[in-house]
């Protein structure tokens, strides 16, 4: 049986999604455009073309996907506290493993410390190197979150990640993708639209029906700078 994801447009919807397919063997003939499970995997998409949704899809399936010996898997998204990040990942099993991966030296010392966050964060670090990496908007991790998550990313056996675009997502953390081999789909159709346009060309159509075109340069400008602070 092959299992694989297959990516196609929603019905009704300005938007394309990932769904679960099997067959009983592959042929040459196979109309399916299928995503390749080899590589790590990139889901670009506004905030509101359901990114979150599509990774979960993937992950809630991990099991059937990929059947795979001594895999383990990491999920974080930006919205995790540092405290969630690292509790929901990591177990005393995971703590054990990273400490008899230490020298004797060191080891002592970790123990020392097992309790400090430290520590818990360099067993998730250690973790990932036998783990397939899920991450939720990779490209709004800020401060020490995104100095973990570049370790993560780093270490990791394969990523499955959402963010809006190439553009928004951290330098660093990029080249690490890339030097992985990574595929990308974007949810977003040719059809579809940015919310905020929509609100900024009702916010300008009074003010330019009124001839106060100033504030519709205004506006204009605002935008523009948004879109340079959104990696447009």
């Amino acid at each position: 049986m092959i299992k694989f994801l297959r990516f196609k447009k929603n019905k009704h919807t300005q938007y394309r999604s990932i769904i679960f397919r099997s067959k009983e063997r592959y042929s040459s003939d196979m109309k399916e455009r299928y995503i390749p499970k080899k590589l790590s995997l990139l889901i670009y998409g506004l905030d509101t073309s359901g990114k979150s949704k599509e990774l979960n899809k993937i992950y809630d399936r991990r099991a059937e996907l990929f059947n795979i010996n001594n895999i383990s898997f990491i999920f974080i998204s930006f919205a995790d506290s540092l405290a969630e990040l690292i509790f929901k990942n990591i177990d005393t099993d995971d703590i054990k493993l990273y400490l008899l991966s230490l020298d004797d030296k060191t080891q002592i010392i970790a123990e020392q410390n097992i309790s400090k966050q430290f520590i818990k964060i360099d067993a998730l670090k250690y973790k990932a190197k036998r783990s397939f990496l899920f991450i939720d908007d990779i490209d709004k991790f800020t401060g020490k979150k995104l100095e973990i998550l570049k370790d993560l990313v780093r270490n990791c056996k394969k990523l499955y990640a959402t963010a809006r675009e190439n553009r928004t997502i951290n330098k660093t953390i990029y080249s690490i993708i890339e030097s992985k081999k990574f595929s990308s789909i974007n949810l977003r159709t040719s059809n579809s639209f940015d919310v905020t346009n929509y609100v900024l060309v009702a916010l300008m159509i009074p003010f330019a029906i009124s001839g106060q075109y100033m504030i519709v340069m205004m506006l204009l400008l605002a935008n523009r700078y948004l879109d340079r602070g959104l990696g447009k």
